[in-house]
């Protein structure tokens, strides 16, 4: 499979902003799909105002959005996938606006949610700055194909 462009991976999410966090995707394969995003100060509003800091449930969904689609790339055209379970999720750093972060997913074995459909080992890290590599968050994310309404995307 080749890269795909931010704009190629806009169509295919079934999210929009604000609630998108993936800026581009920088590898995807068979067995591997890595992603970037910057979060914003709009991402951490009310968050602990005057120091903010990037919501753990805000690394969750952008670990979910790149971890599902690690699996369901050919069919996000037909059908929505939804997070179902996180297991052995594990913040390790904070992040806060103006970081870049980037996620690893790799698919794996269903683990013990009995519908789940899909299930990604997932790994956000640091791009770049004093924490470059460094890990913010890790887990195995779970979800399930849900019908989609037959609406258009804009």
């Amino acid at each position: 499979m080749r890269p795909l462009s931010a704009s190629e991976v806009l169509k295919l999410l079934p999210r929009r902003a604000p609630a998108l966090f993936i800026d581009d995707i920088l590898e995807l394969s068979e067995t591997r799909i890595v992603s970037k995003y910057t979060w914003k100060d709009e991402d951490c509003n009310g968050h602990f105002p005057g120091n903010p800091v990037v919501p753990g449930i805000k690394l969750i969904e952008m670990a979910a959005q790149t971890g599902l689609v690690s699996q369901a790339i050919r069919m996000l055209d037909a059908a929505d996938c939804t997070l179902t379970r996180v297991e052995m999720g594990s913040f390790k750093k904070m992040v806060q606006p103006g970081d870049t972060v980037v996620c690893t997913a790799r698919p794996a074995a269903p683990g013990g949610s009995p519908d789940a459909e899909l299930t990604a080992e997932v790994a956000v890290r640091f791009l770049g700055g004093p924490q470059d590599g460094e890990t913010a968050f890790t887990g195995v994310i779970s979800g399930r194909w849900m019908p989609r309404d037959t609406e258009e995307r804009t």
